[in-house]
Order: C-alpha cells, then sequence, then structure tokens
C-alpha cells in the first residue's frame, strides 16, 4: 500500500502541529475533526498545546467528535470543546478514565442536533451525565460498561424523563436492570428499532411489555434469554412483524418441546437468525422453522445439536440461494461433515462469508465448486477456515480465486506458508483483516509482501516465533489504517519496533504482544545499503 497525500501531510501536521501557529484558517472543518480525533491517538492533548488546539480545532462549525483510550482527554478539553459553540451530529466518547459528569455535560448540553451519542468505558460518570442530553432527533444512543454504570445505576425517573426529552431514538444500547424494561419499552414506544440489554434475566412478562409498546422492533439480541419461553415469545413474534434481525443463542427453554414450537413462528420478514448454542436435538423443528423464512440471508447455528448433514442439507436445499451468510463453527457440530459441506457448495449460490471453524471432521474439499467458479469466488468477503484438517489444495485455490476478499481466518493451520500469503496478497489486494494466529510457517517474507499490498486494518500473528522487528517495520511503511494488531508470543519482535508502529499508523493501535522471554536488548535497524532490516544489537 501507498501512503495517500492526505495524510502524509496530516500525519506531518499533527507531529508538528505547534509550527502552524494559525493552522485553523487555513484546514477545511473536515480536516479539523480528523485531526482532533487523530491528536487524540497520539496523546498530543499536553497542557502545552490545549490552547493551541483550541483556539485553532475548536471551531464552531465541528459536526463529529471521537474521542478513544486517551488519558490526556479530561473534563477541561470537553468543556474547551463545548464553549467552541458547535452543533454536534455525532459524539463518541469511550475509555475515558478522567472525565466525569462535568465533561459529558459540558459537550452535550444544548445539543439538540445530537444524532449519534455513544458513551463506553467512562468510570467516573454517574446518572446526572444524562440531565444534559436533550435532542429531538437523537437516533443511536449507547452507554455500556461504565464502573457506575451497575445494574442498579440510573433510577426510573431519570430514565423516563431522559426519554421524554430524546423520545425518537431507535437504536438503545445501555446497561440497565431488566426492570426497567416497560420504562424503556413505554418511554420510546414506536420509535425504537433496536434494543440491546443485558436479557439474561428477563422474564416473559417483559418480553410481552416489548410486543405491546414496541411493535417497530427490526433487530433484538436475546442472546443468554434463559428464562423466555414459548408464549412470550409467540406474542413478540406477532406483534413485531418488522423484525429483520435476530439472535435466540442460548435460550435454553427453547431447545426442548413443547417450548421450542415457538420457532414455528419467527416472524417472516427475518433477514438474518442466531440459533448459537441452543441446545435443540430436534432436526424437524430446525429444518421447518428456518425453511419457512423467505428473506432469511444469514444464518448462525454453531453448536446446534440438531445441525448435521441432513439437516443442513435439507435447509440449504430449499433456501441455499438466498443466504448470504453461513456460520457453522463450534465444536459441538461434530457430525457436521465434507458431506454436509457439498450441499452448502451446491446450493449456496451467492454466499458472501462462510464460517467453518473448529469443525473436527472436515477437510473443505467438497467446498471447491465455490471457489472454481469464478463469478461465485468473487461474491466471497469474509472467509473462516481454520479446521485443523483443512486441505492444503483447497487452501491453495482459496489464495488465488478471491478478489474481492476482506476478512480471511486461518489461526491454527501449520501448513499455512509464506507462498500462499504472497498468492493471496496478489489476488486478493482488497484484503483488510486476516489472523494467522500458530501458523508457523509464516515468516518475515510473507507479513511484509502482504502488508506492501493490501490495505490491512486487523492482524492476527500470535505464536509465530520467527518473525522479527522485519515485519513490524514493513507494516509501519505500508499500513497506515492498522487498528489491531496481535503479536503474543512473538519473542522475536521488539518493544521498541511495537512503538515505532503505533506512532506511524494513523488512529490508535490496539497492541497485545506479551513476550516474557523477549531479549531486553534486541534492537532491530535498516541496513541503507540493502534497505532489509537486521539485529543491529548483534553488529
Amino acid at each position: 500500500m501507498v501512503w495517500n497525500l492526505s495524510d502524509l501531510c496530516l500525519l506531518c501536521v499533527q507531529q508538528n502541529l505547534d509550527k502552524y501557529p494559525d493552522i485553523g484558517s487555513s484546514l477545511p472543518t473536515h480536516y479539523k475533526e480528523v485531526l482532533v480525533d487523530r491528536l487524540a491517538c497520539h496523546d498530543r492533548y499536553v497542557p502545552e498545546q490545549i490552547a493551541h488546539i483550541s483556539s485553532n480545532l475548536f471551531s464552531s462549525r465541528l459536526r463529529h467528535i471521537c474521542f478513544d483510550r486517551c488519558d490526556q482527554i479530561n473534563d477541561k478539553v470537553l468543556q474547551l470543546l463545548g464553549n467552541s459553540k458547535a452543533s454536534f451530529e455525532s459524539i463518541v466518547l469511550k475509555n475515558l478514565n478522567f472525565v466525569s459528569d462535568a465533561g459529558v455535560q459540558a459537550v452535550t448540553e444544548r445539543q439538540n442536533a445530537l444524532v449519534i451519542l455513544h458513551m463506553k468505558y467512562l468510570p467516573l460518570i454517574t446518572q446526572k451525565s444524562l440531565t444534559s442530553i436533550s435532542s429531538p432527533v437523537l437516533s443511536t444512543f449507547k452507554l455500556r460498561h461504565t464502573h457506575q454504570v451497575s445494574k442498579s445505576w440510573c433510577s426510573q425517573a431519570v430514565l423516563q424523563d431522559f426519554f421524554a426529552r430524546n423520545p425518537n431514538i431507535k437504536t438503545l444500547k445501555i446497561d440497565t436492570e431488566t426492570e426497567n424494561i416497560p420504562v424503556i419499552a413505554r418511554g420510546l414506544t414506536s420509535s425504537l428499532n433496536e434494543l440491546a440489554i443485558s436479557f439474561q434475566s428477563v422474564t416473559d412478562s417483559l418480553i410481552e411489555v416489548l410486543a405491546e409498546c414496541c411493535p417497530n422492533l427490526q433487530r433484538l439480541d436475546l442472546n443468554g434469554a434463559k428464562l423466555v419461553g414459548k408464549e412470550s415469545l409467540i406474542k413478540l413474534f406477532q406483534a413485531c412483524t418488522q423484525l429483520l434481525e435476530l439472535d435466540l443463542g442460548y435460550c435454553s427453554r427453547l431447545a426442548a418441546a413443547p417450548e421450542n414450537e415457538a420457532l414455528w413462528t419467527l416472524p417472516q420478514s427475518l433477514t438474518s437468525l442466531s440459533l448459537c448454542g441452543m441446545m435443540m436435538p430436534d432436526e424437524k423443528i430446525l429444518v421447518e422453522c428456518i425453511t419457512r423464512l423467505p428473506h432469511v440471508r444469514k444464518l448462525k447455528l454453531c453448536g446446534v445439536p440438531a445441525l448435521s448433514d441432513s439437516s443442513l442439507a435439507q435447509i440449504v436445499e430449499k433456501i441455499g440461494h438466498q443466504l448470504t451468510s453461513v456460520n457453522l463453527s463450534g465444536v459441538y457440530a461434530q457430525e457436521i461433515s465434507d458431506e454436509g459441506l457439498e450441499s452448502v457448495a451446491k446450493y449456496c449460490t451467492n454466499l458472501e462469508a462462510l464460517h467453518i471453524s473448529l469443525l473436527k471432521n472436515i477437510t473443505g474439499i467438497s467446498l471447491r465448486p465455490i471457489f472454481a467458479d469464478a463469478q461465485r469466488a468473487a461474491k466471497i468477503k469474509t472467509l473462516c477456515i481454520n479446521s485443523r484438517l483443512m486441505d492444503i489444495s483447497v487452501l491453495d485455490q482459496v489464495m488465488c480465486s478471491c478478489p474481492n476478499l476482506d476478512v480471511l481466518d486461518m489461526s491454527g493451520l501449520a501448513c499455512v506458508t509464506n507462498e500462499m500469503l504472497i498468492s493471496l496478497a496478489d489476488h486478493s489486494p482488497n484484503l483488510t483483516q486476516i489472523y494467522l494466529k500458530g501458523c508457523k510457517q509464516v515468516t518475515d517474507a510473507g507479513v511484509c509482501y502482504l502488508s506492501g499490498i493490501c490495505p490491512l486494518k486487523c492482524l492476527g500473528l500470535s505464536g509465530i516465533h520467527t518473525l522479527t522487528d522485519k515485519s513490524i517495520f514493513c507494516l509501519a511503511s505500508s499500513c497506515p489504517h492498522l487498528e489491531e494488531v496481535y503479536l503474543n508470543g512473538c519473542a522475536c519482535v521488539s518493544p521498541v519496533a511495537v512503538q515505532y508502529l503505533k506512532d506511524r499508523c494513523l488512529r490508535r493501535l490496539r497492541v497485545k504482544h506479551n513476550i516474557p522471554n523477549a531479549s531486553p536488548n534486541q534492537l532491530m535497524a535498516k541496513n541503507l545499503d540493502t534497505g532489509e532490516f537486521c539485529r543491529a544489537d548483534l553488529l
């Protein structure tokens, strides 16, 4: 990959901000927003820069702000941002350890054009933060995983007042007691499209309140709702006729008769269904509940005992042509074999995503028709194929047949080689995520070639002991948009190189790099004569 000129210019500005005393008058609003974000990603909100940043970048024209994992962002910074009189459309505040109610209130007060507000991992805030939020157009509100947001964090009165001031929320993701579901349902009624809270202790009566008050629900995650049964779900499905995405994973009451009869009443509007971890043995109900859905596009059937070669074949024979994503991963699906995957290859002609991780008995040979057909292979964007018996000839075919591949997981496959990665880079230049954990034949040569061509954002390299700083420097030179990299166990990669990679990436880079046996004196450097990176501490 080659850096964009605009990114190079912005990188130069953010590293030398104090040398541009009047930069605010020269930058369009979009680039001010980018700089405000990237300065936080690289911890440049130091005291001596705050005034300069505030006067040049905190403009009344700002519309979008995102602060994530920067301890320099505190109440003072948010108060300065609030003083800019900007009318924000989206505010994202995540992993900020020194932001309290005062900071949140300063940046959200009088923001009546706010459409999106995300707050996550803010340990100091309390329910007071909600009192300043008032926007008739607020559509998406997320408040998750703050230390103060315990199950009893927010009183019903505060929630009622919050929904009265923000009555048009469509997507709500919040940590709260399930007993507050009636407050949510009656406060948002028909405007609510998506609800995500912890449903583990939700009861039938609370599901019935949702059915009564929120007929326009489109996305509902009931994963782990072990107390929910047939009668309440039937009422929900009959009332919410526009439901598009439904997760019933680990809803244990539905595993056996007569409770599993609720699955026969699933809304025909569904486009995505997850039954992950539902310990249901009845193959007939599994087949019938899925095949009666005329619009379903995505299926997640991980760890369902009723899923076998036979039931899978019956499902895909009827609706395989409409499926774009099939997830069969999971250790409980031991009955799935290459015979079952053969039916997937035969009938699922429009697949964009396929997950077959942790299937013990498959080699993937029966999937060859997907990758041998150029038209079908071009549709594939996501592949998770880290089953330990994967045939090397199938992997070779995958490497050269999927031009639009975006995500690839081959973790644990010892047969993966540098030659495969080189072929993959040449034939899948749009790849952004690849996971190679434990692929021990991979070396610097494969990673460097891949990084030079593909716009990588997430990279899993844990357990590859042969990798050195050469790979890290190549990533730093070629992948400015890298967001996550996993290097646990890579003892030949130095912390110095990792820090250099963090400094070079445009946004905050999340790195996992635990190396208990690393050499403390290891140092890599570039040989200016050959262009190669080598161990300088050995010279």
